[in-house]
């Protein structure tokens, strides 16, 4: 079981890759022959019997691998080449479905980890916030402690705002993997296309933490005048309890700072275009920003 679950989520192990040559059952001789034939369909199939042995999931592979292999030998025997043909166009529709699988679900883990790990850290900068200063005397009001809650409400809305953005634009999973596809929409290593969207499915959410607590630093410090918190936490913090108001104030200033931050995770589509590295390559049509994500 816990295969499977590290399968699911990771992708089958690396098997070693065998060559058409190596299959047994199948005459060299008649091989050779079907190569000088139909070399343009040996070649496709001899591309996807590669492509099989490295999909994604591991039922995948013994499917389509077992399919490829059963329609050659009937042709091998004197079959119909026709037969083939249908094999190999099932198996290019197979393999293309694996990918997207690969992808969706890297993408997917990265977010989701991202999203599981935010809540985790803000309990560690909330716990450091409240501690450190007094290694050095400081004294951690209530002034301090609003302000550091209202930057991580904000810090929190950033990852979700940023999580939102890549899922509203994930209609077509085909879309994830063009930019990477060797031949059409297949890839030479859907394993590896899982892991470097997991990768991205983090950068996204870490784009969304940095966005969401510049623009808290902007407001706060107020370079930016546009837009005013409901209540800052001097009006917050006095010398006896909070009344009616107050603590309509306060829940009014979670929602402001939680509401900024999903605002500014919502772009970081545009931070990323914005920082990608000069050399990159030019942009794909319809994808202005450069990025993978549709």
């Amino acid at each position: 079981m816990r295969r499977g679950t590290t399968e699911w989520f990771l992708g089958a192990a690396d098997e070693e890759i065998r060559a058409l040559e190596e299959v047994p059952g199948i005459d060299p001789e008649r091989l050779r022959e079907l190569w000088c034939a139909e070399p343009e369909l040996m070649l496709r199939l001899d591309r996807l019997y590669a492509a099989s042995q490295r999909a994604f999931e591991r039922r995948t592979r013994a499917a389509v691998t077992e399919d490829l292999l059963r329609a050659l030998r009937a042709v091998a025997q004197g079959a119909d080449v026709a037969r083939l043909d249908t094999a190999v166009a099932l198996a290019e529709g197979r393999l293309e479905a694996d990918t997207a699988t690969a992808a969706s679900r890297g993408l997917n883990t990265g977010l989701t980890c991202g999203i599981v790990v935010s809540p985790v850290i803000l309990m560690v900068v909330l716990a450091l916030g409240a501690w450190v200063p007094g290694l050095f005397g400081i004294d951690f009001g209530c002034q301090e402690r609003q302000a550091l809650v209202h930057a991580l409400v904000c810090f929190a809305g950033g990852a979700m705002g940023a999580v939102f953005s890549v899922i509203i634009r994930l209609r077509d999973p085909q879309k994830l993997i063009r930019t990477r596809a060797g031949h059409g929409n297949l890839v030479s290593d859907p394993v590896q296309l899982a892991q470097i969207l997991r990768q991205e499915g983090w950068y996204r959410v870490v784009v969304g933490w940095f966005l969401a607590t510049s623009l808290f630093l902007l407001v706060s410090g107020g370079i930016l005048t546009v837009l005013t918190p409901p209540a800052s936490p001097a009006e917050l913090c006095g010398p006896g309890p909070l009344t009616a108001a107050g603590h309509e104030a306060l829940v009014k200033a979670w929602f402001f700072w939680g509401a900024l931050g999903f605002l500014a995770g919502l772009n970081e589509r545009w931070a990323h275009g914005l920082l990608r590295h000069p050399s990159a390559p030019r942009d794909e049509p319809g994808q202005p920003d450069g990025s993978r994500l549709p």
